[in-house]
């Protein structure tokens, strides 16, 4: 830790010992390109959807069900489920340059990962963990059941929706009474084993849901994941970020059917030490990052769904490095490709 300060402490330093421009990367010119990086929000939003759809013996169900709570209009409704947050480091065309010829060696051994971000000089590239972000998708989690079980010919061959409703309710009150059998142990041939008895209690209670749903009526429910990407620039204050429609789910920012999602963006403030007009100005060779802690948060208004505190690099401040660090062809320098930051440095 003391020495990560030290490296800071330097950096810092050489902000007050330097004055150069970046270097520009100019086209049809060899030259070493190495990008800083910049912060991408990735929010995962999840949204539940339930649609629920009336039997077809619905206005049966008192008769032959003794029941009246039962669904009678079709209807399809949205709710927020849950949210996550990743991070992804891009490289910031903003803060993309190109290494100034020099006499040291040790600028010639820079290195940059599979994205042209900078990880360090006579360093290797910093493995970085990849986290996996689920497109968007459905994902069904009560699965509609099978075929509703045929009925015998003397109702099939009626014609009439409450002959169908009739037969219907006599299979349910027959599965309830083979079910009561098999527990109380009042069959001829019971099962030989425990398993048995549990593949055919699951299958007696399957069954009688499906009849049962033709005079209730279905209740199914989906997850559906949105993936939201985001590269702030700025500060953001209740910014709308998505909006969620109880009959339509997630719809755009200036829909006003849906509910606003806020998001909040609050960098620290990073104060750089003025320049000393007699320091002696020597020439930049690489710049790093002093990323800015920030808090970032989304809420409905009232309540917060989710905090977290990520290290930006776009809020940071641009720290220069001088060419007098790496007179040493064995300088070392490591950077962390994710935020900018130096993570080690000797000489």
């Amino acid at each position: 830790m003391r020495k990560l300060f030290f490296i800071l402490g330097i950096s810092l330093l050489l902000t007050n010992m330097t004055a150069q421009e970046p270097t520009a990367v100019t086209e049809g010119q060899s030259q070493l390109v190495y990008s800083l990086p910049v912060t991408e929000l990735v929010f995962e939003v999840e949204v539940e959807k339930t649609t629920q759809t009336p039997g077809p013996y619905y206005q049966y169900s008192e008769r032959y069900l003794a029941t009246n709570q039962v669904i009678v209009d079709a209807k399809t409704t949205y709710r927020l489920k849950n949210t996550s947050l990743n991070t992804n480091a891009l490289p910031d065309p903003q803060r993309t340059y190109a290494v100034p010829e020099s006499k040291y060696a040790a600028l010639q051994q820079i290195s940059v990962n599979e994205k042209g971000l900078l990880t360090g000089i006579n360093c290797d590239p910093v493995n970085i963990v990849k986290k996996e972000i689920r497109k968007e998708k459905k994902e069904i989690l009560i699965q509609n059941g099978a075929n509703v079980l045929p009925l015998t010919e003397e109702y099939l061959m009626a014609g009439s929706t409450a002959r169908l409703a009739e037969g219907a309710a006599k299979q349910i009150y027959r599965i309830r009474e083979s079910r009561i059998s098999l527990l109380t142990g009042d069959l001829e041939h019971m099962p030989a084993d425990g398993a048995s008895i549990k593949t055919m209690l699951n299958e007696l209670n399957r069954m009688e849901q499906e009849l049962t749903e033709l005079f209730t009526g279905k209740v199914r429910t989906e997850t559906v994941r949105h993936t939201i990407r985001i590269t702030p620039r700025e500060a953001a204050d209740k910014m709308i970020l998505f909006r969620i429609s109880a009959h339509k789910g997630l719809v755009d920012v200036n829909d006003l059917s849906g509910v606003p999602y806020f998001l909040n963006i609050v960098p620290e403030k990073s104060v750089a030490q003025p320049l000393n007009p007699k320091a002696k100005k020597t020439k930049t060779a690489l710049y790093n990052i002093l990323p800015a802690q920030t808090t970032v948060s989304l809420s409905d208004g009232i309540n917060t769904l989710l905090s977290q505190s990520i290290a930006m690099p776009q809020f940071g401040l641009l720290i220069p490095l001088s060419e007098e660090l790496f007179k040493s062809a064995n300088t070392k320098l490591c950077v962390d490709p994710n935020t900018g930051r130096i993570l080690r440095l000797s000489r």
